[in-house]
């Protein structure tokens, strides 16, 4: 709204004032109430330009992301603001110059902002893309609930936080991620301290519900080699800590101490189900040393070999097939290495319990404390391989009772980056949603997976980049346009995502769940429920 404008608009107030006794001897303020509808001013079909005062207070002030609904003809346009500037009404920098102390003609002076459509619902209440733009000159105001509500129609079942725009919550629109596509692999993406270990902790809490009431679609595999998702930290609640649906939950954990808590089974590796591709994942070769690995599957039993080539007699098998001492004792230290640094590998084997528990749905966590990255890169080598190995084996036998599963990868660059030894994961990255084998990358250096594989991931929660070569690398990959959102997600505080997915259609902003906090809202769900089954009345919800 132009100045003379609003001080039309006090006058007409103040006019209408009727002073009267001790009222008329104070100094009354006339509060001036300010018209937050904004009209459109320009520009096409993919960008917007509105203006607002360059004055707002702080709760009216617009924010890069914000969402602003405009409403023409019967079509309600949806756009998010991606920039904003200071602008005027004068050619040159007119609106700088000095008048006394003030500035020239501030009444000129605007902020004008650039919004991108997301799309418009019609009269049917239905989402559709736009394939036009709003008449000029059309309102323009703040998104509220009611023009979210399509959103609540096309969320999944994986609920992870609430709807944000710009800084404020919309808490009756739940963030939910679709159980369907998690096979066709996700990727979450953050700086140190963002949030990406509380958003996987509200992600498993989620899933844990739907496994416990039956509702499960998949199967999720956690590795945790830093001892933060079984029971937590001082005040930082574990996954333990949600008993209401810990049968939703199966836990292996190579400490002893933990592997003693009810529930929780010592993880054990055969030495069967270790192939020599396990070993060639942890070291750099040489072209005769991974010759001599790849001929170890040849020359010996693949269930034994282990044994086999450690043995005087594997060693002259090995220099029989034309490999020199020197370098298959390389083989053999590394390989006795492995073994001794990993104390679970032995004669019994958890992966038949821990494949059985993802097909029915479950939530698996592998417990790997204090485990170095080399032993983790070849734990979670075995694991991965073995699970896809039996998808592979129950896709040919026509299996459809059992569930699809999603593995994830902490510090996923170290076996998704270019020009790494990646062929365990990259198998799976390429076809392993043919199999219902999905990854779940997690990591705050996306650049450095190769662009490839990121191009197969078709869910992404991006929740704070400031690396330019980290947004640009995602923006080129994703399945949905992300290069608006530059600003938007550099800008990003801890516990804010953008959420880009399948069957959601165009990236969402979230404020994903505290899971402290969502541990609390689901037992206080669960007490509802016991009540309902006691014969109590379900609550009212609006």
């Amino acid at each position: 709204m132009r100045a003379e404008e609003r001080e039309k608009k006090v006058a007409i107030k103040q006019e209408n004032i009727q002073p009267s006794g001790a009222e008329s001897l104070l100094n009354r303020k006339v509060i001036e109430e300010r018209d937050t509808t904004y009209r459109i001013v320009s520009k096409n079909v993919s960008e917007y330009h509105f203006i607002v005062p360059f004055d707002l207070s702080e709760e009216e002030r617009v924010e890069v992301g914000q969402i602003f609904s405009i409403k023409d003809q019967g079509l309600t346009f949806l756009a998010r603001a991606v920039n904003i500037e200071h602008s005027s009404n004068y050619d040159g920098h007119w609106d700088t110059t000095m008048k006394g102390t003030q500035f020239f003609d501030s009444d000129q002076i605007f902020n004008r902002v650039s919004a991108e459509p997301l799309g418009c619902i019609n009269r049917k209440l239905e989402f559709k893309k736009s394939r036009t733009l709003p008449t000029k000159f059309a309102p323009v105001a703040r998104a509220e609930r009611e023009e979210f509500r399509f959103l609540s129609q096309v969320m999944g079942d994986i609920e992870v936080g609430y709807l944000r725009n710009g800084s404020r919550l919309v808490e009756e629109i739940q963030v939910a991620l679709h159980s369907e596509v998690m096979d066709h692999h996700m990727g979450v993406f953050a700086t140190t301290g963002m949030g990406k270990s509380n958003f996987m902790k509200v992600f498993a809490a989620s899933c844990m519900r739907l496994a416990a009431r039956g509702q499960s679609k998949f199967g999720l595999l956690i590795v945790d080699p830093h001892g933060e998702y079984l029971k937590g930290k001082g005040p930082v609640k574990g996954l333990t800590h949600l008993k209401r649906y810990r049968e939703g939950l199966a836990c292996y954990s190579t400490n002893r101490q933990n592997a003693s808590d009810p529930g929780v089974e010592e993880l054990a590796i055969s030495e069967s189900e270790i192939f020599p591709e396990d070993i060639a994942l942890l070291y750099e070769w040489s072209p005769p040393q991974r010759d001599a690995l790849e001929a170890v599957s040849r020359i010996f039993d693949p269930a034994s070999w282990l044994e086999e080539i450690k043995s005087p007699e594997g060693m002259v098998r090995m220099m029989q097939e034309g490999f020199k001492d020197s370098t298959v004792n390389v083989l053999v230290r590394r390989i006795k290495n492995e073994l001794e640094r990993n104390p679970y590998i032995r004669k019994r084997s958890s992966l038949a319990n821990i494949l059985a528990n993802l097909q029915k749905g479950k939530v698996v966590l592998v417990d790997i404390p204090r485990m170095s990255d080399r032993s983790e890169l070849f734990l979670l080598s075995v694991i991965s391989r073995y699970i896809l190995d039996e998808y592979k084996k129950d896709e040919k036998e026509g299996g459809e009772s059992r569930k699809n599963c999603l593995i994830t990868i902490e510090e996923a660059q170290r076996v998704l980056g270019s020009g790494s030894n990646i062929s365990r994961f990259e198998s799976i990255a390429r076809e392993g949603r043919k199999f219902g084998v999905g990854l779940c990358a997690i990591t705050q250096q996306p650049k450095l997976i190769d662009k490839q594989l990121l191009s197969q991931f078709n869910t992404l929660v991006v929740m704070g980049l400031g690396d330019r070569n980290d947004r640009r690398q995602l923006e080129e990959s994703a399945k949905q346009d992300l290069t608006s959102m530059d600003i938007e997600i550099q800008t990003l505080e801890k516990g804010e995502a953008v959420v880009s997915t399948l069957n959601i259609p165009f990236p969402v902003p979230a404020r994903i769940h505290r899971y402290e906090d969502y541990l609390r809202r689901l037992d206080k769900e669960d007490k509802q429920e016991s009540l309902i089954a006691r014969g109590g009345f379900k609550p009212f919800l609006d």
